[in-house]
């Protein structure tokens, strides 16, 4: 194994492991722990058989398994962050925690789409949708480029579905703020008048 694929490795280790710390302080329910640990593990098991033998159907599940993941971490957090109660710097931190994640889960759905559908990006000179570590790579770059709506066009969506995604992320980009911020205020306004 390689010093970079090494380092790569530990990386998505660490990342794991972030992500669990994360579940077990967000959850109260002990059978989410459990769930989230089991996916987690999973998740780990396939980022090393990916290093193992890269691309494939083992590519593809890890991402599906991540996107599964990574859904039920944004569902958890979103109740959280517009649930009832007052506005904290936690609920705050965890409106962008909800961004941030929102850019991954489209990363990751846009990586299936790459894989399973030949051509549905094109992509810079010299990438290949067979390449999972340079496709996850570019995703994610694209993902965040369309949430935050600024398109350099060095990937374009060519496929129907493609584009549909990238559409719609770049809706939600644009709409999440604002109603994040709406809801925000609206809470902070309800519990100043609930306080004597």
């Amino acid at each position: 194994m390689s010093e970079f694929g090494f380092g790569r490795l530990l990386a998505r280790f660490f990342f794991s492991l972030i992500i669990v710390a994360g579940v077990l302080t967000t959850f109260k329910q002990r059978w989410l722990h459990s769930l989230a640990i089991v996916l987690a593990a999973a998740i780990l098991v396939l980022n090393w058989m990916e290093e193992i033998r890269p691309g494939g159907a083992v590519s593809i599940l890890n991402a599906s398994l991540g996107l599964i993941y990574l859904g039920f971490l944004l569902a958890m957090v979103v109740g959280q962050v517009f649930g009832e109660g007052p506005v904290t710097g936690h609920r705050i931190r965890g409106a962008v925690v909800i961004y941030l994640l929102l850019g991954a889960v489209w990363a990751l759905f846009y990586q299936v789409v790459a894989m399973t559908i030949p051509g549905a990006f094109r992509l810079p000179e010299g990438v290949s949708g067979s390449d999972s570590d340079a496709l996850q790579r570019l995703m994610t770059y694209f993902s965040f480029i369309t949430l935050t709506t600024t398109g350099y066009g060095d990937i374009t969506p060519v496929h129907p579905l493609a584009r549909t995604l990238a559409m719609c992320e770049a809706l939600v980009g644009q709409l999440y703020p604002a109603i994040t911020l709406a809801r925000l205020v609206s809470l902070a306004v309800m519990h100043q008048k609930e306080k004597p």
